[in-house]
């Protein structure tokens, strides 16, 4: 069956380790999707802002962008689909939850419409580390003070502590918010429902798409359930072995050497 959609994680997937990617094949490639009716969703945890301006330049007509982990879902900067958090649901995480012994060693970041918001006196490391993923990073003494539409919390641990939290964290939610490793020790809590796999199903009903009909790349623990949903689905050969085994197909080259964009190039070509 003909392929219609093809959703790509970014960070160690489309990317390359320095978030650049070769420009011109991408370009390329989106050229040969749009003749063949073809869309391409990117679905990153990234602020759609960061996106907008990473892949600023490039023909729109058939990209979709997905951030936040699935929180939004845009076209042609035009917001399809918000998945943003209610006012009551923001001011139970920042009242109550946020005063739990779960957070009590971790680090946040409210990511928003218009802006990223963590607590004055955040490490200068992370907050480095945080200024090349989140786009106007504001320090504010109290997060119940952010007045911003908030699209997800970004919770800071360790790589080797991050799964035992993820399973910890949506215990304790049960169901309220989701948890999703975003890799590099970084979780993020969205809302119910929220995440690539559902971003991309909801993509799917607008456009009349069927799984046989959907090619997916991915390198993370957040892009698993995905691979495992996508018929054809390819997980990079960057990935752990266990992101690995629940892809139909590995790539035969990793992030570093356009891997997503030459599979593209050889499926559609066959």
């Amino acid at each position: 069956m003909a392929i219609k959609l093809i959703a790509t994680d970014l960070n160690g997937t489309l990317l390359h380790g320095d978030q650049s990617y070769n420009r011109s094949l991408l370009q390329q490639v989106l050229t040969t999707l749009h003749d063949q009716g073809i869309q391409l969703v990117l679905s990153s945890g990234n602020q759609y802002e960061h996106l907008k301006q990473l892949f600023a330049g490039l023909p729109m007509d058939n990209l979709v962008m997905v951030a936040e982990n699935g929180a939004s879902i845009f076209k042609q900067d035009q917001q399809l689909f918000d998945g943003s958090l209610s006012t009551e649901q923001l001011h139970q995480f920042v009242t109550v939850d946020r005063k739990q012994d779960l957070f009590k060693h971790a680090y946040l970041i409210l990511v928003g419409a218009h802006g990223s918001y963590t607590e004055t006196g955040a490490p200068q490391a992370l907050l480095d580390a945080a200024a090349k993923f989140y786009d106007n990073l504001q320090q504010v003494d109290d997060l119940a003070t952010v007045d911003d539409a908030i699209k997800k919390i970004s919770v800071s641990t360790t790589p080797d502590e991050a799964a035992d939290l993820v399973q910890a964290l949506n215990t304790y939610f049960d169901g309220r918010l989701q948890a999703h490793d975003s890799g590099y020790g970084v979780i993020d809590l969205v809302n119910a429902g929220v995440g690539k796999l559902p971003a991309v199903q909801w993509l799917m009903q607008q456009w009349h798409v069927v799984a046989d009909e959907v090619m997916a790349f991915g390198d993370g623990d957040n892009d698993v359930p995905l691979l495992r949903f996508a018929k054809q689905s390819y997980a990079m050969i960057n990935a752990s072995a266990a992101v690995q085994a629940v892809a139909a197909h590995v790539t035969q080259l990793d992030n570093e050497h356009d891997g997503v964009l030459t599979t593209i190039q050889a499926t559609l070509a066959e």
